[in-house]
């Protein structure tokens, strides 16, 4: 069952965050021999691609041991250009994994949740 995660940021801002994966023991997921994807959508019934709000490109995070430790950490960095153009709103997300270059692989959820971003104050 994937893990529930609010994420919040704001528009036009970068946004770098780490989040950690845990099995039902709250240990750390190893994710070697894993890829991992995973998008933003308006609402959970959308569809295909045209309810892609922004990817969010996430990449597995070894840590500090190698590629076989037990980590459980994937990243999500998109820089602020791309930030820029996520309209303001509730959407939702997930992040899936799926076998290393088999992305038609069995894949199984690990994390899900709103993705929430609100306007910017400051701009030029």
């Amino acid at each position: 069952m994937a893990t529930s995660y609010n994420i919040n940021t704001i528009q036009g801002d970068n946004l770098q965050i780490t989040l950690c994966v845990k099995d039902q023991n709250n240990a750390p997921i190893n994710l070697s021999g894993y890829d991992v994807r995973g998008v933003v959508k308006y609402a959970y019934g959308y569809t295909g691609i045209s309810g892609i709000i922004v990817d969010l490109n996430p990449t597995i995070n070894s840590g500090i041991n190698g590629s076989y430790y037990a980590s459980g950490l994937v990243d999500i960095n998109i820089p602020s250009y791309i930030m820029a153009n996520v309209p303001v709103g509730s959407f939702v997300y997930d992040i899936e994994r799926f076998p290393e270059n088999i992305p038609t692989g069995n894949s199984i959820k690990l994390l899900r949740g709103k993705f929430i971003v609100s306007p910017e104050v400051t701009s030029i």
